[in-house]
């Protein structure tokens, strides 16, 4: 029997006690009562347990850090995780990179053991994954990209959309000035204000001269980045 029954059971007859006036049946109730109340000590009483809500395996993602590009490398700094007087066991850090991203899981930082996240895939230039570390902070922790080449980051992640300027490559069998144009197009495309009114003027000569029946020039190449004042 449960504590709740056998108590239950000790006031049933506390009040059939009550009720009793028969000396014999008081005797039988109250040895019954005697014996139910040395059960009901070896008994523990039923708790009900409080419902903790679990917070392991619950991961914040980092969104606020800074960086820097120190020459040879960047750094990334990510603060306020922790108190100064907090450490983060070595275990409890785990990163892992790669040429062009790294994925950094931080576990049981700080009082309330609050587990962290950070992870960027698309770095703006190729790093050593070899060279580069992690390092504790009084508040935070410092990720060191070391770059494979030491060129100025002007982000710290990929720009997407970037012009790149690949020239058209010329064929040796197709039409030379076919191909004169197609540079010309690329140039057009790809350069300067100066560099099209250039382009656009020579362009304009070489059909009027087509219209009146004399043999267009090609356009002299060596003056194409020299501009015009005015068309």
């Amino acid at each position: 029997m449960s504590f709740t029954d056998v108590s239950a059971d000790i006031d049933e007859l506390k009040f059939l006690l009550s009720q009793s006036k028969r000396p014999s049946v008081r005797l039988l109730l109250e040895a019954e009562i005697n014996q139910r109340t040395v059960q009901l000590k070896s008994l523990s009483p039923e708790v009900k347990k409080p419902i903790v809500k679990s917070t392991t395996g619950q991961t914040k993602k980092i969104s606020n850090y800074a960086w820097d590009d120190a020459g040879a490398s960047v750094k990334i700094f990510v603060t306020g995780i922790k108190e100064a007087g907090d450490v983060i066991d070595n275990e409890n850090i785990s990163i892992n990179f790669e040429a062009r991203s790294f994925r950094l899981i931080l576990k049981k930082v700080g009082s309330k053991g609050i587990n962290y996240s950070l992870a960027i895939s698309n770095l703006n230039k190729d790093i050593d994954p070899e060279t580069s570390s992690v390092k504790q902070t009084k508040t935070g922790v410092t990720v060191v990209l070391k770059k494979v080449k030491a060129a100025p980051w002007s982000s710290l992640k990929e720009v997407k959309g970037e012009k790149k300027d690949d020239m058209p490559k010329m064929d040796e069998n197709a039409d030379p000035s076919a191909g004169l144009m197609n540079l010309m197009k690329h140039m057009y495309e790809t350069g300067d204000d100066e560099m099209k009114r250039t382009i656009a003027k020579s362009m304009y000569e070489s059909q009027q001269k087509q219209k009146s029946g004399e043999m267009p020039d090609l356009p002299d190449m060596g003056d194409m980045g020299a501009g015009l004042d005015k068309l």
